[in-house]
């Protein structure tokens, strides 16, 4: 069976995503349909951008993948193919493809559209041709020019008598269920901003930290329930900075309500 995920900003609480599997269904009734987000915030392409960078990567190749994020299509926003990594990726020309798509090599080919379109009447049809083994090219039309956009960086501050960075200020680019905040900081960019130096982490007036963890559960209290509602930083698996509460959960409240570590947010990490 064909795998076809499907990651939109539908929503969950009106009859889109339905509507939408219904008509896969129809013309493919074979489709294994994976639901990947239907809550992506509308228009926000750094959402957007990490929940496809990094929920798509791990499915087998030939796997195929719509992207429902501000998918009307016209003449500005037409549809298009993507294949990268051996995989199919349906989407428009938003921009949300090729910044997903930094770290690996991929093609883009631009769909054919008779009329404006919410429901990817186009990408249903491409992903038809893709089954029967049609190649990308003459499924669509090869294109450089596609839209480009620029994803939110951390802010530096640099020392001006080294002019090593003495401080990153990173923005919150998603909560997850959790509460948990993660930023548009990786990993590798830290530790080569950081040069080995001490750091603290100011999250407001009255939390500061100057450790991140290795994993989740990497604390010094035991037991370990003795430290729920602490405080804790730590990159993900994907590889970005995470601020979090230990153990919570919506009625308790996470780093994004008890730390108001919400989308857009901003805190500092100081460099000693």
């Amino acid at each position: 069976m064909p795998i076809i995920t499907l990651t939109t900003d539908f929503g969950t609480r009106n009859p889109d995503v339905g509507y939408l599997k219904g008509r896969i269904l129809q013309q493919i009734p074979q489709a294994n349909l994976v639901d990947i987000s239907h809550d992506l915030l509308p228009f926000d392409t750094d959402e957007a951008v990490y929940i496809v960078k990094n929920a798509l990567k791990s499915f087998p190749p030939r796997s195929i993948h719509l992207i429902g994020l501000d998918s009307e299509t016209h003449t500005e926003n037409y549809p298009v193919l993507a294949v990268a990594g051996e995989h199919f990726f349906l989407s428009n020309d938003n921009g949300i493809l090729p910044a997903a798509f930094d770290e690996i090599s991929f093609k883009i080919y631009r769909l054919a559209f008779k009329k404006p379109d919410v429901f990817m009447n186009e990408h249903l049809s491409a992903i038809q041709k893709i089954l029967k083994g049609v190649a990308p090219e003459k499924i669509g039309i090869p294109t450089e020019n596609y839209k480009k956009i620029k994803l939110s960086k951390p802010s530096l501050r640099y020392d001006e008598k080294n002019r090593k960075v003495s401080m990153i200020t990173p923005k919150v680019i998603y909560n997850d269920n959790y509460g948990n905040a993660v930023f548009n900081l990786k990993q590798e960019e830290f530790e080569e901003w950081r040069a080995n130096r001490k750091f603290h982490i100011d999250l407001d007036r009255y939390n500061r930290l100057d450790k991140i963890s290795d994993f989740y559960n990497d604390i010094n209290e035991r037991p370990l329930e003795s430290a729920a509602g602490s405080i804790f930083a730590h990159f993900n698996h994907f590889g970005y900075f995470e601020i979090y509460v230990y153990k919570s959960n919506i009625q308790t409240g996470g780093a994004d309500t008890l730390l108001r570590l919400r989308k857009n947010s901003y805190i500092n990490i100081m460099f000693e």
